[in-house]
């Protein structure tokens, strides 16, 4: 399979999938050193957090844009802005937890929420979430027909 070949929301998830790969690898790095110099042996919970989106956000855009291959909706909205919508939200959201994890001042951003934190919340809710459910209800829609002797 040649890249031109794939999925416009795949070959966009799989971009996005390349950025997480990395992050994955370098906060993988960053919490082991930090576990290494600190007195309870643990990294402090935002570097934690951070790499464990990392790990996280790779595979979720890869299933979606997988999902997304399967819009049922054509080109009166291309699946592939979705992948993008949702792959920039996550950018976002992950250098949030680096940017906590680097100041190291606070174990949870929601305990006192400031106004960024909650407008944070909005936007992953707008750029994550709604744009998944859209995927995932396109990707049921568009292979209802082609389910092997109609369960339901």
């Amino acid at each position: 399979m040649t890249l031109h070949s794939l999925p416009e929301p795949l070959h966009v998830a799989l971009f996005f999938s390349i950025f997480y790969f990395i992050a994955a690898l370098m906060t993988g790095v960053w919490k082991w050193r930090a576990m290494l110099g600190a007195q309870d042996g643990e990294a402090h919970s935002y570097t934690d957090i951070a790499h464990h989106a990392a790990l996280h956000y790779g595979p979720f855009i890869v299933l979606a844009g997988a999902l997304a291959s399967f819009w049922p909706f054509g080109a009166s909205f291309p699946a592939w802005v979705l992948i993008e919508i949702m792959g920039w939200t996550m950018v976002l959201s992950l250098s949030r937890y680096v940017s906590l994890g680097i100041r190291g001042g606070t174990s949870n951003q929601l305990h006192k929420p400031t106004a960024s934190a909650k407008l944070g919340l909005v936007f992953f809710f707008f750029g994550s979430v709604l744009p998944g459910l859209t995927i995932a209800i396109g990707a049921i829609v568009g292979l209802w027909d082609s389910l092997p002797g109609k369960p339901f």
